[in-house]
């Protein structure tokens, strides 16, 4: 008795941390560079983490508790930064083409 006790104790206590981080807001948004000096490696890698970015802000909306103001807006400011970056995106098509 006491084992099974301690057991699911244990793994209460051990699973609190894991779902606390699954729904943690992500770090700053990365970098957009300028699309009239950047050079393809540099759009890729910020394209690649754009995307990143998004999902995991995407994922953070889906499970934070805020109010529906408040996630509003944090998915205006999120389109409005996925804008941002497809107008950069189009400029520098539009250097190289």
């Amino acid at each position: 008795m006491k084992k099974t006790l301690l057991l699911c104790s244990l793994t209460v206590v051990l699973g609190l941390p894991t779902g606390a981080l699954a729904c943690s807001e992500p770090g700053a948004k990365p970098e957009i560079p300028d699309p009239t000096t950047a050079e393809t490696a540099q759009m890729v890698k910020a394209n690649n983490e754009v995307k990143a970015y998004v999902k995991a802000m995407e994922e953070y909306l889906g499970c934070a508790r805020m109010s529906g103001g408040a996630k509003r807006d944090e998915i205006s400011k999120l389109e409005e930064f996925a804008a941002e970056f497809n107008d950069a995106i189009k400029v520098f098509k539009s250097r190289n083409s």
